[in-house]
Protein backbone atom coordinates (compact mmCIF):
# COMPACT_ATOMS: atom_id res chain seq x y z
CA UNK A 1 0.00 0.00 0.00
CA UNK A 2 1.32 3.49 -1.07
CA UNK A 3 1.80 6.16 1.48
CA UNK A 4 -0.75 8.60 0.37
CA UNK A 5 -3.23 5.55 0.28
CA UNK A 6 -2.73 4.97 4.10
CA UNK A 7 -5.17 6.56 6.42
CA UNK A 8 -2.68 7.54 9.35
CA UNK A 9 -4.24 11.11 11.62
CA UNK A 10 -2.60 13.63 10.80
CA UNK A 11 -1.32 14.00 14.26
CA UNK A 12 0.31 10.28 13.68
CA UNK A 13 1.84 11.08 10.74
CA UNK A 14 3.84 14.26 12.09
CA UNK A 15 5.19 11.93 14.48
CA UNK A 16 8.61 11.25 13.61
CA UNK A 17 8.97 7.93 15.73
CA UNK A 18 5.06 6.81 14.97
CA UNK A 19 6.10 6.60 11.18
CA UNK A 20 9.57 5.51 11.44
CA UNK A 21 7.89 2.27 13.57
CA UNK A 22 5.38 2.02 10.66
CA UNK A 23 8.20 2.13 8.39
CA UNK A 24 10.17 -0.80 9.85
CA UNK A 25 6.47 -2.65 11.00
CA UNK A 26 6.43 -2.97 6.90
CA UNK A 27 9.89 -3.46 6.52
CA UNK A 28 9.41 -6.50 8.76
CA UNK A 29 6.35 -7.55 6.92
CA UNK A 30 8.08 -7.46 3.47
CA UNK A 31 11.24 -9.53 4.87
CA UNK A 32 9.27 -12.00 6.61
CA UNK A 33 7.21 -13.24 3.41
CA UNK A 34 10.86 -13.96 1.70
CA UNK A 35 12.82 -15.50 5.38
CA UNK A 36 9.62 -17.44 7.26
CA UNK A 37 8.84 -19.97 4.65
CA UNK A 38 12.26 -20.66 5.34
CA UNK A 39 12.31 -20.46 9.13
CA UNK A 40 14.48 -18.02 10.13
CA UNK A 41 14.32 -14.09 10.83
CA UNK A 42 15.60 -10.99 8.80
CA UNK A 43 18.00 -11.19 11.96
CA UNK A 44 19.01 -14.14 11.50
CA UNK A 45 19.58 -13.93 7.58
CA UNK A 46 21.43 -10.79 8.01
CA UNK A 47 23.76 -12.82 10.68
CA UNK A 48 24.26 -15.19 7.68
CA UNK A 49 25.01 -12.13 5.08
CA UNK A 50 27.71 -10.70 7.36
CA UNK A 51 29.35 -14.65 7.16
CA UNK A 52 29.20 -15.19 3.78
CA UNK A 53 30.86 -11.73 3.83
CA UNK A 54 33.33 -11.75 5.89
CA UNK A 55 34.11 -15.13 6.93
CA UNK A 56 33.92 -16.88 10.15
CA UNK A 57 33.74 -14.84 13.72
CA UNK A 58 33.59 -15.22 17.53
CA UNK A 59 30.14 -14.90 18.41
CA UNK A 60 31.46 -11.41 20.81
CA UNK A 61 32.22 -9.69 17.15
CA UNK A 62 29.02 -10.94 15.46
CA UNK A 63 27.67 -9.40 18.45
CA UNK A 64 29.55 -5.67 18.28
CA UNK A 65 29.00 -6.26 14.45
CA UNK A 66 25.45 -6.62 14.03
CA UNK A 67 24.79 -4.46 16.88
CA UNK A 68 22.97 -6.99 19.55
CA UNK A 69 23.83 -8.10 23.10
CA UNK A 70 25.37 -11.62 22.91
CA UNK A 71 22.76 -13.30 24.36
CA UNK A 72 20.82 -12.22 21.64
CA UNK A 73 23.39 -13.30 19.60
CA UNK A 74 24.17 -16.61 21.08
CA UNK A 75 20.47 -17.34 20.94
CA UNK A 76 20.46 -16.57 17.07
CA UNK A 77 23.50 -18.51 16.67
CA UNK A 78 21.94 -21.37 18.19
CA UNK A 79 19.12 -21.48 16.29
CA UNK A 80 21.13 -21.53 12.78
CA UNK A 81 22.91 -24.39 14.59
CA UNK A 82 20.15 -26.68 14.93
CA UNK A 83 19.10 -25.42 10.97
CA UNK A 84 22.48 -26.73 9.40
CA UNK A 85 23.30 -23.03 8.68
CA UNK A 86 26.36 -22.30 10.73
CA UNK A 87 28.67 -24.46 12.80
CA UNK A 88 30.59 -23.47 15.83
CA UNK A 89 34.35 -24.23 15.43
CA UNK A 90 37.54 -23.50 17.92
CA UNK A 91 39.34 -20.27 16.98
CA UNK A 92 42.77 -21.18 15.58
CA UNK A 93 44.82 -18.27 17.99
CA UNK A 94 42.32 -19.03 20.88
CA UNK A 95 40.86 -22.01 21.78
CA UNK A 96 38.99 -20.86 24.37
CA UNK A 97 36.63 -18.86 21.97
CA UNK A 98 34.41 -20.41 19.21
CA UNK A 99 34.29 -18.91 15.96
CA UNK A 100 30.85 -18.93 14.07
CA UNK A 101 31.43 -20.02 10.22
CA UNK A 102 29.05 -20.40 7.88
CA UNK A 103 28.01 -24.30 6.39
CA UNK A 104 27.46 -24.88 3.00
CA UNK A 105 23.74 -25.41 3.53
CA UNK A 106 23.86 -22.25 5.18
CA UNK A 107 26.12 -20.57 2.11
CA UNK A 108 22.92 -22.09 -0.05
CA UNK A 109 20.24 -20.38 1.93
CA UNK A 110 22.26 -16.79 1.30
CA UNK A 111 22.34 -17.67 -2.85
CA UNK A 112 18.71 -18.93 -2.78
CA UNK A 113 17.35 -15.75 -1.24
CA UNK A 114 19.45 -12.81 -2.54
CA UNK A 115 17.17 -11.85 -5.65
CA UNK A 116 13.82 -12.37 -3.67
CA UNK A 117 15.33 -10.30 -0.71
CA UNK A 118 16.66 -7.68 -3.28
CA UNK A 119 13.33 -7.71 -4.59
CA UNK A 120 11.55 -7.14 -1.32
CA UNK A 121 13.83 -4.77 -0.76
CA UNK A 122 13.47 -3.06 -4.28
CA UNK A 123 9.23 -3.01 -3.34
CA UNK A 124 9.60 -1.58 -0.11
CA UNK A 125 11.81 1.51 -1.20
CA UNK A 126 10.03 1.34 -4.69
CA UNK A 127 8.07 5.17 -3.89
CA UNK A 128 12.00 6.71 -3.28
CA UNK A 129 13.89 7.80 -6.01
CA UNK A 130 17.78 6.63 -5.76
CA UNK A 131 18.95 9.82 -3.97
CA UNK A 132 16.19 9.40 -1.70
CA UNK A 133 17.48 6.22 -1.07
CA UNK A 134 20.94 6.91 -0.60
CA UNK A 135 19.88 9.91 2.21
CA UNK A 136 17.49 7.63 4.05
CA UNK A 137 20.58 4.73 4.23
CA UNK A 138 22.88 7.87 5.09
CA UNK A 139 20.14 8.69 8.26
CA UNK A 140 20.03 5.84 9.20
CA UNK A 141 24.01 4.81 9.56
CA UNK A 142 23.29 8.13 11.84
CA UNK A 143 20.88 6.82 13.63
CA UNK A 144 21.83 3.05 14.23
Amino acid sequence: MKADERSFSPTLRANLVFMLNKATEESNRQMAVVTGPHGFSIKQYGLLLLLEAEGPQAQIVLSEKVGLDRTTVMTTVDRLEKQGLVERRPDANDRRKNCVTLTEAGQRMVNQNAAQLQAAQDELFSELTKAEREQLHQLLNKLA
